[in-house]
């Protein structure tokens, strides 16, 4: 079924086509941090330390509100692109390499979705570089990835949802890719 990931303030957001996530990950990565803070500071939502991270299948049915989108990396050299709206400071979507154009992410509760939200975790990644290194504690049941050294490296991809999320989608997609949605937009904002 169809699922809606809108900006919070409902100007812009997209339908997809799967509102079933297939996977759920919770990231301490300086990365997460530093753009969800980026958008606090313009007055989006305020940032979590270990953000859950929400992956859906990369089928967009609908753009609504394109022209309140803007696309930004943290730096020229970036993986990761995310785009927020200009109104409300809302992160709706996140492209990486690695998702291959598979999938896409977005945060929990930085944006406004009816996707079904009741996903649990399958890992917490970049616990290394939390800042708030007391959370780790409290984390039970799911595989603890530091560092992605070589081992734990491979220990992620042997995760079921994982390897079933970034590799190529078994079905037909219906309408454009996130990362066609970012090309189709002026330009990328380099925050530096």
């Amino acid at each position: 079924m169809s699922a809606n990931i809108t900006c919070h303030c409902g100007v812009c957001g997209f339908e997809i086509n799967d509102g079933k996530p297939c996977l759920s990950l919770l990231c301490g990565c300086t990365d997460c941090r530093h753009a969800l803070e980026w958008c606090s500071l313009q007055g989006g939502a305020e940032p979590s330390s270990l953000p859950e991270l929400i992956y859906v299948k990369s089928d967009i049915l609908s753009v609504k509100g394109k022209e309140f989108m803007h696309a930004f990396k943290l730096r020229s050299t970036g993986r990761s692109t995310r785009i927020y709206c200009e109104k409300c400071f809302s992160i709706i979507g996140v492209d990486h390499k690695s998702y291959r154009d598979n999938v896409f992410m977005f945060f929990k509760y930085h944006c406004s979705t009816n996707c079904d939200l009741s996903i649990e975790p399958s890992a917490a990644i970049y616990l290394n570089d939390l800042q708030d290194a007391s959370q780790i504690s409290k984390l039970e049941n799911i595989p603890l990835i530091f560092s992605f050294s070589e081992i734990e490296t491979r220990e992620f991809r042997e995760i079921k949802r994982v390897s079933n999320s970034f590799n190529e989608i078994n079905r037909p997609r219906y309408g454009q890719t996130l990362k066609s949605v970012i090309h189709s937009m002026s330009k990328i904002e380099i925050l530096n």
